[in-house]
């Protein structure tokens, strides 16, 4: 990286120009228009640039992305973090929560923490040559614990499995849009779009660091300018082949290859029938965006755990006997099976050993996750008969469905109201001794994802994973009425199209100090409004973390909890109490929780239930304590 911006100016106007070796002996200039006569401006950009050009090109120089790509992404990073930041300013002025100070301190710490996490890479601590200088520089100890938190919580939210997620899908996206190419990232690619995260929320915050608008406006357009606004030539495009490969890949599974070229018109395609192969591409399709990330991993899991039982890796040597086998091995296995990430690297032999030695109630899986494996066999198949892969005539995946023991409604029993509010008189709410003593009466309330989570269930009948892993920007206020929007987010995607709505915030939510929770997490720069509950693997959903501490709570507080109730009994609480109050109509509890119409006329021609009707409904749930 220079030592020094290569600035220069064109009148008064200073500019930006950096000599790019191109794709052969030749070299070429970038040079962009920095859009400010301030030189003190454009010395921070041009930094910014020069180090990210270098990054950028050591990325191009591995031929994983172009310089179109590479741009797009940058463009896009720096794009919403700076308006990101205005958010957040106008936020702290029109409803400030906390002092001033307390603003100024959290945005020095994340401007100083992305800084850090781009230069230094994602390391959670500063180092004692980092404490110094910022000590040096005028920095208070309290401002460096603010930083050292900043740093943790966003180095972890970066190199989580959400945030790789996320980060995946803003920069097919983002790439997408712009030039119109799609990607699909492997490791190399990943580590690239990180670096080039980091770079541009370092740039932006340096741009915006310290000043209010309508300077960070003059900041954000030297960020627009920076990527768009650029004469630098486009990658060269290679030469056309005039010899393409046929679209098979190698039986084997090879992950991260690049897709073989296109054919003409007449060229006859093939797939490869190797099942994982083709679970990947389930998986990659465009129209399948919507699914959950769990429901993706599930898929391939039964893929290598069918493999492993059966030995087949054809998906057409696929026989009605090789999946009555395998549904024979899921009766068999513990009822705990991807309970634990152990399980995938435990062989079927040792896994069956296992379930030899528990008790009977504890082996065999339940019929209903049986039969989910047999629904996702009947979609590999039809998969495969669309790619015109011959699958088998002879399979009959009804003949091997599990009869339900229990009717859909009795599966989860509903919290009667006074359970629930016997529940809610434990420590947890009530005062426990310390943070690590949730259990154990005493003074401490700990107002964390533990404590709001059940509550914010009992008065909406939302799911653990719609109501946990909210983000900041999923809260937000129509009719003048707070509330949350339950859609798709970086942490996890809603069951269906209907599940998508807007849930009024209960009132004894608001008088606890909920929205000062969710301010308090947006001006952190939170990835959720429990950052704590973020799963750290991919066997983890989002509430696991929770699962212990909550149940142990409802066995303390109920004798044992001999009806078995879970955090789902929470939904069935709300919709069995709505339903018995005649003023809340079927159509007002179903757009509450969530639920389809009951018909063509509810789902067409029919429109959502107003706001303040909402929230009135809401109220309509006891208070808890």
């Amino acid at each position: 990286m220079a030592s020094t911006p290569s600035l220069f100016l064109r009148g008064t106007v200073w500019s930006w120009r950096r000599r790019v070796p191109e794709f052969s002996t030749q070299n070429r200039h970038w040079q962009l228009s920095l859009r400010t006569t301030e030189r003190s401006i454009a010395r921070i950009i041009a930094r910014r640039l020069n180090y990210e050009c270098d990054r950028m090109l050591d990325a191009i120089s591995t031929g994983k992305l172009t310089p179109a790509q590479a741009k797009a992404w940058l463009s896009n990073v720096i794009r919403t973090e700076l308006d990101r930041i205005e958010r957040q300013r106008m936020v702290s002025r029109l409803d400030p929560v906390g002092t001033a100070e307390e603003d100024q301190r959290y945005d020095w710490a994340t401007a100083r923490a992305w800084r850090h996490l781009a230069t230094t890479g994602l390391h959670p601590t500063l180092s004692e040559k980092a404490r110094q200088s910022a000590l040096s520089e005028g920095a208070s100890p309290q401002e460096l614990t603010t930083l050292e938190t900043m740093l943790d919580l966003l180095s972890r939210d970066v190199m989580s499995e959400a945030g790789v997620n996320k980060m995946h899908r803003a920069a097919r996206d983002c790439i997408q849009e712009a030039i119109g190419e799609s990607i699909t990232p492997s490791t190399m690619m990943t580590l690239q779009l990180r670096q080039m995260l980091l770079a541009g929320k370092a740039a932006a915050w340096e741009a915006a660091e310290g000043r209010e608008d309508p300077s960070l406006e003059q900041a954000r357009a030297l960020a627009f300018a920076m990527v768009n606004e650029s004469d630098a030539p486009e990658a060269p495009t290679s030469p056309p082949e005039t010899d393409r490969p046929d679209c098979a890949a190698p039986r084997e599974p090879v992950r991260n290859a690049t897709p073989p070229a296109p054919g003409p018109q007449t060229h006859k395609f093939t797939y490869d029938p190797n099942l994982i192969q083709l679970v990947e591409r389930i998986n990659d399709e465009k129209d399948r965006d919507h699914i959950k990330e769990d429901t993706r991993r599930q898929l391939a899991s039964q893929a290598r755990l069918f493999i492993s039982t059966t030995g087949v890796t054809d998906v057409t040597d696929i026989t009605q006997a090789h999946l009555k086998y395998y549904k024979s091995v899921l009766q068999r296995l513990p009822k705990s099976y991807g309970k634990s990430a152990k399980d995938a690297d435990r062989s079927v032999e040792d896994l069956l050993a296992r379930a030899a030695d528990l008790p009977e109630d504890k082996v065999g899986l339940s019929p209903r996750t049986i039969n989910g494996h047999l629904d996702r066999f009947s979609l590999i198949f039809r998969v495969a008969r669309s790619e015109s892969l011959k699958i088998s005539d002879d399979i009959q995946l009804s003949l091997l469905r599990v009869p339900e023991t229990k009717r859909n409604r009795d599966k989860r029993e509903a919290f009667a109201l006074p359970e629930l509010q016997q529940v809610f008189r434990h420590p947890i709410w009530t005062g426990s001794s310390n943070h690590k003593r949730r259990h154990v009466p005493g003074k401490t309330v700990l107002k964390d994802g533990l404590y709001w989570g059940p509550l914010m269930a009992a008065y909406s009948g939302a799911r653990r994973e719609e109501v946990l892993a909210l983000e900041p920007e999923d809260f937000t206020i129509v009719d003048e009425i707070p509330c949350c929007h339950i859609r798709n987010n970086a942490h996890r995607g809603v069951k269906t199209l209907s599940s998508v709505r807007l849930v009024p915030i209960h009132s004894h939510l608001i008088d606890l100090g909920f929205l000062r929770h969710v301010e308090e997490m947006r001006k952190r720069g939170a990835a959720a409004i429990f950052p704590e509950l973020i799963p750290e693997n991919e066997s983890q959903s989002f509430g696991d973390k929770l699962h212990y501490n909550w149940s142990k709570a409802v066995g303390l507080q109920l004798e044992g909890n001999p009806r078995r109730l879970c955090f789902h009994s929470l939904r069935h609480y709300v919709i069995t109490h709505l339903k018995q109050l005649p003023e809340v109509t079927d159509k007002q509890r179903r757009d509450l929780v969530g639920h389809s119409g009951k018909d063509v006329h509810d789902e067409q021609y029919d429109e959502a239930t107003s706001m303040p009707i909402m929230r009135g409904v809401v109220e309509q749930l006891p208070r808890m304590f």
